[in-house]
Parts: C-alpha cells; sequence; structure tokens
C-alpha cells in the first residue's frame, strides 16, 4: 500500500501512522493548512513579522516605473528621476517597518538607495543616485518587512 496523506494523518507502507496528534505545536498543522495552502492569517504572530509585507521589481526607466512583478504594491509613482513612490495595496500596520532595496544600475561609480522623507503606511518614497545625481536604473527591487 502507497503511501497516504488524508485528514486523519499519513499512512506509511507499513501501515504505521502518524497523525496530528503527534506534531509538534510549532509545527505547521491541520489548522494552518486548509485547501491546500497556508495563508499569513493562519500563522502565529512570531512567523507573520518573518513575511515580506509587500516587495516589487520593477523598471524605472519608464513613467510611472513599470512593475514586472510585485506582492501588496499596487503601483510606482516617479516623481522625477531616480526619486519614486511606492504605493501599497493594503496598508502596513504602522510607519516603523523595515525596508530595503537594490538596483543595477550600470556604472562605476558608487550608487546609494535612501529614504527620501519618512515612510507612511500607504506609501514609501525612495531615491536612488550615483551619490551626486539620481538615476534611473532599468531593474529595482525593494522589499518591505512590517508587524
Amino acid at each position: 500500500m502507497p503511501t497516504t496523506i488524508t485528514s486523519a494523518g499519513i499512512t506509511f507502507n507499513d501501515t504505521t501512522s502518524l497523525t496530528s496528534a503527534v506534531i509538534p505545536a510549532n509545527a505547521v498543522g491541520a489548522t494552518q493548512i486548509a485547501n491546500g495552502s497556508v495563508t499569513a492569517a493562519k500563522l502565529g504572530t512570531t512567523e507573520q513579522k518573518q513575511i515580506a509585507k509587500a516587495w516589487v521589481n520593477f523598471d524605472g526607466t519608464t513613467s510611472p516605473g513599470t512593475i514586472r512583478s510585485s506582492y501588496n504594491v499596487s503601483s510606482i509613482t516617479k516623481n522625477g528621476t531616480g526619486d519614486y513612490t511606492v504605493n501599497f495595496t493594503t496598508a502596513m500596520a504602522d510607519a516603523n517597518y523595515s525596508w530595503a532595496a537594490a538596483h543595477n544600475f550600470l556604472s562605476d561609480n558608487a550608487v546609494d538607495c535612501g529614504g527620501r522623507q519618512a515612510p507612511t503606511t500607504t506609501t514609501l518614497r525612495i531615491k536612488i543616485t550615483n551619490l551626486t545625481t539620481y538615476i534611473d536604473p532599468q531593474w529595482a527591487n525593494i522589499i518591505v518587512f512590517s508587524n
């Protein structure tokens, strides 16, 4: 008999069964899995804080910035050369989130990504420079972690 997985547990070839009664409390179990998916709402507080709340990969040479792929980002506003606002689909819990940015501007000069102004729960405004001049990278990436 092959190994089978059902709502009652896992049945192995040798007929030994593993049920939810022996799954450790910190493991993802039946209460977190429904219809084949695990969602942030089903995870504990600690696990939810370890998941990116928003991320985006966009082309900074277009206006507005063209999103290639994203999660919880509704749009990119291009305020000017190297000056972008990331607009969140769902607001962050508060404005005290952490974010990081990276890009591929092809240059021998050092390049900097920084905050343009204090973040809000619905937007993050960033600047991208080569330390002296604002620049538009072809590939820009931003990730946000929040409570």
